[in-house]
């Protein structure tokens, strides 16, 4: 019976393809020593690899991919590429956990999806109309424990840290609020317009545009008074 092409197999297969891009070709205690296996299961995969007719083995020779073998690398390596990157310049992971996420994922996602990943991350990328979310991102992942004025639940209370690079000076200058100033908010009018909320007895309707770029912290402990983004180190 020919052996099912399983996760292993296929990181053996991207193993084997790295080294021949870079060592010019691939030999069994390479590959072990780049997978941190010991040989035994190294020679059990060679054998299992070549039965599905991925590789051309031979014990005194170094590892070939066959064309097959050569299709499935350059998937598995494409898809951890761009799982990579988009966890890194997208979602901010350091660059070894993003590696790492990307190679837990890599198998599992096919390449309708990997496309998608692309054109998602190319868009925010690249867009020029995408440069306020690029924005947006960079500090809500850089600011934990801290969400925008527009997430936080009618009936919250919470203090304005800052304002986002996002809201122009001047629309902060005409804005009735500070950093500083404690708020409680009431809620989004009917047509989400604008976000109200209270200030020192004051009520103010702040256009939602203008919310979404007021950075917050809770005023009191309290649970789940963000929605998006955890209270203190959680």
């Amino acid at each position: 019976m020919i052996p099912q092409l399983t996760e292993s197999l296929e990181d053996y297969l991207e193993a084997i393809a790295e080294l021949i891009a870079v060592e010019g070709h691939a030999h069994a205690k390479e590959i072990a020593a780049k997978l941190n296996v010991k040989m035994p299961s190294v020679t059990g995969a060679l054998r299992q690899l070549e039965k599905m007719g991925c590789i051309v083995y031979n014990t005194h020779y170094p590892v070939q991919l066959t064309e097959k073998g050569r299709e499935i690398a350059e998937d598995v390596i494409h898809h951890h590429g761009v799982l990579k990157k988009f966890f890194s310049e997208i979602l901010g992971l350091p660059l070894e956990k993003a590696s790492d996420t990307a190679c837990r994922l890599e198998h599992l996602i096919d390449c309708d999806t990997i496309s998608r990943f692309v054109l998602f991350s190319e868009a925010i990328e690249k867009r020029s109309d995408a440069r306020a979310l690029q924005t947006y991102l960079t500090e809500a992942m850089s600011l934990p424990g801290l969400a925008v004025l527009s997430d936080c639940k009618p009936g919250s209370k919470a203090v304005v840290e800052r304002f986002g690079r996002n809201l122009a000076p001047d629309a902060a200058a005409k804005l009735n609020i500070r950093p500083g100033d404690a708020v409680t908010v009431e809620g989004f009018s009917l047509d989400r317009s604008s976000v109200r909320v209270t200030v020192d007895g004051r009520t103010l309707d702040i256009p939602t545009p203008q919310a979404e770029n007021i950075w917050c912290r809770p005023a009191e402990p309290q649970t789940h008074t963000f929605r998006h983004f955890p209270l203190g180190n959680a």
